[in-house]
């Protein structure tokens, strides 16, 4: 068994990763429980490829443990054949983990933007990664007559060379990659929040960018000759930047869901250690009702603010484990202002709402 100094090292950033990773998945599961949500498509794809970036680190250590990262010459034909079969687990593990991640953040968009032309637009995009997908499943599963031809070789087998199809797979991946970050963006500036809000989750989403980086950095290493005239030494490196694609992609689209924790959790937290602190005396209790029609039913909600309401006010909204925020206009003076407001719900970005905002000395009650 021969353990390579590049083969501990990407065991290691498999283990941190792989922990850092299984953390987000949880966060992701815990805001479902916090909403009390019912499960999405984009929750189980996102899975799916966390489960298959699981099957391809289980591979990559059996990999290491048998010689990954050391130089060809110095490995058995058996730590050779072991190289081999990574190779074609990697190839399917892989396409799968970053076929049902794009999917994911897809079918998320569709949740979080209820425009029609945004959701055509996100559906094709999902019919062309779906059909990418397909098509590069064939293409790997096929690259040698038989799959074992490499590690078990038979007279009258061959292989293609693997070059051509992950140059071909990985510029299509960056391609898609960037349309699938950049397609929001337009419909999101044109969406009634603050710029602040915006330039968020712009950045939010952008960050889908930092995968394309990723693609680029394994472009260069495919393409360089001392890759590939020692295969399993270069392996180490291609393995690394495939797997920062899968963990980076998982993360990423992992961030938008996790909006209900930050609100439960996080931003009372920083609330109170800056802004409230610095205003003790002039920080007076304001409850207000809202009134939220829908059809012919109505819902009456009660959410409380601090601080003084003014042009620029955010109001939360409490409403058992749920939290929202709503840009709310008032009039000096008024006891009663009226206004429309965007309200970030859960599953979607903003939703317009009538709402009436009452300030008073003391608490209202509810009629």
């Amino acid at each position: 068994m021969l353990l390579s100094r590049g083969g501990i090292t990407l065991a290691v950033w498999i283990a941190v990763f792989t922990v850092l990773t299984s953390i987000v998945i949880g966060l992701r599961l815990w805001a479902i429980r916090l909403t009390k949500r019912a499960f999405r498509p984009d929750d189980y794809m996102v899975f799916f490829a966390y489960i298959s970036t699981l099957t391809l680190a289980g591979a990559t250590w059996w990999a290491i443990a048998n010689g990954l990262g050391a130089h060809t010459s110095e490995l058995s034909n058996y730590e050779l054949g072991v190289q081999f079969k990574l190779i074609v687990v990697s190839g399917v593990t892989w396409l799968l983990g970053t076929v049902f991640c794009k999917l994911s953040v897809l079918w998320l968009y569709t949740t979080l933007f209820t425009t029609q032309k945004f959701k055509y637009a996100a559906w094709a995009l999902m019919a062309v990664v779906g059909g990418y997908g397909i098509a590069f499943l064939c293409v790997f599963l096929t690259n040698c007559q038989p799959i074992s031809q490499e590690w078990h070789p038979v007279p009258g087998g061959h292989c293609r060379d693997l070059k051509i199809e992950e140059l071909a797979s990985i510029s299509l991946n960056m391609v898609m990659d960037t349309l699938i970050a950049l397609l929001p963006m337009p419909w999101l500036w044109q969406l009634r929040m603050s710029a602040r809000n915006k330039i968020t989750i712009t950045v939010m989403f952008g960050m889908g960018l930092l995968v394309v980086g990723i693609m680029a950095w394994r472009l260069q290493i495919t393409t360089k000759s001392a890759t590939n005239a020692d295969f399993v030494y270069g392996l180490r490196d291609v393995g690394l930047v495939s797997f920062l694609e899968l963990w980076l992609s998982m993360i990423v689209i992992c961030i938008p869901t996790l909006a209900p924790l930050f609100a439960r959790y996080v931003r009372p937290v920083v609330t109170r250690a800056t802004g409230a602190s610095k205003r003790t005396g002039e920080k007076r209790l304001r409850e207000a009702q809202q009134t939220i029609g829908g059809g012919s039913t109505k819902r009456a909600y009660h959410w409380k603010t601090y601080g003084k309401l003014d042009a620029d006010s955010y109001l939360e909204l409490e409403e058992g484990n749920l939290y929202t925020t709503a840009e709310a206009v008032s009039r000096q003076g008024s006891a009663s202002d009226s206004a429309k407001s965007w309200i970030q719900k859960p599953n979607a970005i903003g939703v317009t709402h009538q709402i009436h905002v009452f300030e008073s000395e003391t608490p209202l009650t509810h009629p």
